[in-house]
Parts: structure tokens; C-alpha cells; sequence
């Protein structure tokens, strides 16, 4: 058997990693909550360190399965529009979603990273190697089709609060009509990941309402508690993966959401 490789990355670099450990485990299930055979592949090559528990890797999955409706749901209203993924770490939204999915795709992912989709994940997106607070992808984006979307997914809410602000206020300038998907962390939910998965890293923002951030410039379409996750995308889970974020839905799982937003232009 071929000794898998462990990769070299940064701190926040290596957050991707327990994010495609769940995806990988998910993938091998006979009914998986979200299917990302990419994900299998990549672990068949990498060492991706321990196991997450199983709060972590329902929080992953949801998170990723209501993501995944959202951008369904933007290509069937813009087919023809643009998606921006910050951070898609070693997954494949792009090439899982196919024909489902926008004509248009960009990833931003931190150079290591980027370096790993590369090798083991070659598709059709444009990918930017950088950081998210870095403009490229945007000069990139707008050139582009429009309507766009961008998708966050553990990005935003590791990233200094000003930085998110102004990623917000540049969007509203350079792609008008944009929308903004992504997930949210409350005090008690920052805390919590601070001392397990997160423990490398500082949570500089929360967010107890996606109320709270349409001062930035964003108008809040929809949100949901991880544990609550829209109808349609409940009615795929396992019956399993049901009863187990109904179960942690006031300790594990409390003060995770996801929420939609319209970018409001300038």
C-alpha cells in the first residue's frame, strides 16, 4: 500500500484539512450527505491527520450540503452568472455540483493549498493563489459574467472583521448585484471550535443575528441554524445524520448558522 503524504501548511493553511477528512469519510458511506468523490481521492493521497469527532463532521457536512442548495439555487436563477469560492480548500463544489452548477467558477485558496488543488483536483475553475483580503480575485471575477456569488465557508469568520468589511464594501463596488453566501459564528460557537478545532487560531468577529451585518452593505435573503438546515436539503440527509443534529442542536451545533445575502451596491 502507498505510504499517503502529509502536506505542509501554514496555520491557517491546515484548517482544510479536518473540513476534508469529513468529506473523504462521507464520500465512502453508502448514502453520503453530500458525495464529494473528489474528496475520497484526495485522501487516498494525503495523510489529512486525525478524524474530526462527529459534531465536527456533521457541522462540515451541513454546512457543505446547504452551501452546495444555494449555489443550485443561484445557477437556476443565473445560468450564466459567476461563482467566487473563497477558501475552497482540497474539495470540489464546482466539478460535484456539474451541470447543477454556474457557467462560471473562480477559486481563491491560500498559495499552499492552491499548490495541492492543482496536482490532485484539476478542473475548469479559475484558480487564484492567494488570500481572500488580496483584490485579484475580484479584478478577476468582474471580468466575468455577471450576476455573481460568492460562497464562504470558514473563511470569512477567520478573517479580522475590518478585513471582511472591506472584502464587502469592494464587492458592492466591483461586482454589482452580487450575492454572498456564508457561514456565521455566535460567541458561545467561536469559543467552543477556540478550543478544539480552531485552537491554533483567534476568531477576531462573531455574529449572534445575520441581522448584524447588513450595516456592512449586505440584505439579509435567508438564514438557518447548521442543526435546521432548509427543507429541501433536510429531506436528502440519512435518517442518521437527522437525529444527530437534532440532537446537537442546543450544545454542539448552537450558534452555527448560515445565512444569504444580496450585496447592496454603491
Amino acid at each position: 500500500m502507498t505510504q499517503r503524504r502529509r502536506p505542509r501548511l501554514q496555520a491557517l493553511e491546515a484548517t482544510s484539512l479536518p473540513a476534508a477528512h469529513a468529506r473523504a469519510r462521507d464520500a465512502r458511506r453508502r448514502r453520503p450527505v453530500v458525495g464529494d468523490r473528489a474528496a475520497a481521492v484526495v485522501a487516498d493521497d494525503l495523510d489529512l491527520g486525525s478524524a474530526p469527532g462527529r459534531a465536527d463532521t456533521l457541522a462540515t457536512l451541513l454546512r457543505v450540503a446547504v452551501l452546495d442548495e444555494w449555489v443550485r439555487g443561484f445557477a437556476r436563477r443565473h445560468p450564466g452568472g459567476t461563482v467566487v469560492e473563497l477558501g475552497p480548500g482540497l474539495g470540489d463544489r464546482a466539478g460535484r455540483l456539474g451541470d447543477d452548477g454556474p457557467a462560471h467558477w473562480v477559486d481563491v485558496e491560500l498559495p499552499g493549498v492552491a499548490e495541492l488543488r492543482r496536482e490532485l483536483l484539476a478542473g475548469t475553475a479559475h484558480l487564484v493563489a492567494g488570500s481572500a483580503l488580496d483584490e485579484d480575485w475580484l479584478e478577476l471575477a468582474r471580468d466575468l459574467p455577471g450576476p455573481h456569488l460568492v460562497v464562504s465557508d470558514r473563511v470569512l469568520t477567520l478573517l479580522p472583521e475590518q478585513g471582511v468589511q472591506r472584502i464587502v464594501f469592494t464587492a458592492a463596488r466591483m461586482l454589482p448585484g452580487a450575492e454572498l453566501v456564508t457561514d456565521l459564528l455566535s460567541r458561545g460557537a467561536a469559543g467552543r471550535l477556540a478550543a478544539g478545532p480552531l485552537r491554533e487560531l483567534e476568531v477576531d468577529w462573531t455574529c449572534e443575528d445575520p441581522r448584524e451585518l447588513e450595516p456592512w452593505g449586505l440584505r439579509l435573503a435567508t438564514s438557518c441554524d447548521a442543526a435546521s438546515p432548509p427543507a429541501e436539503v433536510a429531506a436528502r440527509l440519512p435518517r442518521a445524520s437527522r437525529a444527530l443534529a437534532a440532537a446537537l442542536r442546543a450544545t454542539a451545533l448552537r450558534g452555527e448558522r448560515l445565512a444569504r445575502y444580496e450585496i447592496v451596491p454603491v
